[in-house]
């Protein structure tokens, strides 16, 4: 496995907005200026700290807001608990990454009808009328990848599937994209098998360790987050197997695509935690100073996917957000 000179983005984001666990903390605001809550799903996985950085250099560009984040820690009733401590203490307005929007649906219409602004952002089943969103779409996300590699695996492919928690709405959709690019139009590819990874680089590279025991014949790992798919890899790679798989991932985060230009990954699809981060806080920001009469606004980013080919701009993108080092 070739070395990587790298920043983890964990740190980097840790370091970027100071991240709170537990109990919610009231933000250093200035005086007048609006209070703004971020509470992603678990600061330790990759794409929730790159977004919770973007955020933060997002809202540094307005005079009027500020933003604390805290973390939720993969437990949703620590989320739910972070959400009603942070009505309780006057939150101007809440940015949620819900660990399961069907789950906090109600509480979140109930919060916006008693006077508290929500949005959920990445991820959203959309059943809350009122509750503003930023997404990308996660069926375009799996659809650009699965298409992708419709054009590479053989006929006859054996694959493997790693999804994300049960019930994510993400994952589902992600999955649904793979069935109906793949599964259904390729009568020859046969999935060995298919487990929840939860998102975890470290239970991507369990499952694969795994599989790589019992099946001797593996020719695609198709999973629903790049860190599952980089745990698969190194796994392969450990019982050199890795070059007869080929591994798609999803995300577009900083790693996956060194891992695509080293060789390693052959592709993913990029949702853009940048432009989600500023249109996020635009909304924020239109909604509070009543440029927004609705009250809110969804959504939808564009989705790119990256190969081989165009990975380049994304690594020189990656190292000079310092995302990457030199």
């Amino acid at each position: 496995m070739k070395m990587k000179k790298m920043l983890s983005v964990l740190v980097s984001a840790g370091l970027a907005v100071g991240m709170l666990t537990g109990a919610c903390v009231n933000a250093q605001a200035e005086e007048g200026a609006y209070k703004v809550a971020f509470l992603p799903t678990d600061m330790s996985a990759t794409f929730a700290s790159w977004l919770a950085a973007e955020l933060e250099t997002a809202f540094a560009s307005y005079d009027d807001m500020e933003l604390t984040v805290m973390d939720s820690k993969n437990d949703l009733q620590t989320q739910i608990s972070n959400m009603e401590t942070c009505v309780s203490q006057g939150y101007d307005y809440i940015i949620l990454l819900p660990l399961e929007p069907a789950a906090e649906d109600d509480l979140v219409a109930q919060y916006i009808e008693d006077g508290t602004p929500m949005m959920n952002i990445n991820l959203d089943d959309l059943q809350v009328e009122k509750a503003s969103s930023v997404i990308a779409n996660p069926y375009d996300l799996g659809t650009i990848v699965s298409e992708y590699a419709k054009t590479l695996i053989p006929e006859d492919a054996n694959v493997v599937v790693l999804l994300g928690p049960s019930g994510n709405t993400d994952s589902i959709e992600r999955r649904h994209a793979y069935e109906d690019v793949i599964f259904t139009q390729m009568e020859g590819v046969t999935i060995l098998d298919e487990q929840l990874g939860d998102w975890e680089k470290a239970k991507g590279m369990e499952l694969m360790e795994n599989w790589l025991q019992v099946y001797d014949d593996i020719d695609a790992v198709f999973s629903m987050n790049d860190a599952m798919a980089i745990g698969a890899y190194e796994a392969a790679a450990d019982a050199g197997r890795a070059d007869d798989i080929m591994f798609f991932g999803v995300d577009g985060l900083a790693d996956a695509a060194v891992a695509i230009r080293d060789g390693e990954i052959d592709a993913t699809a990029l949702q853009d935690a940048q432009v989600m981060a500023q249109e996020g806080a635009r909304i924020v920001h239109e909604v509070l100073t009543g440029e927004n009469a609705e009250g809110f606004e969804k959504t939808q980013i564009d989705v790119t996917l990256i190969t081989p080919d165009n990975v380049a701009e994304f690594v020189e993108r990656y190292t000079a957000n310092g995302m990457l080092s030199e």
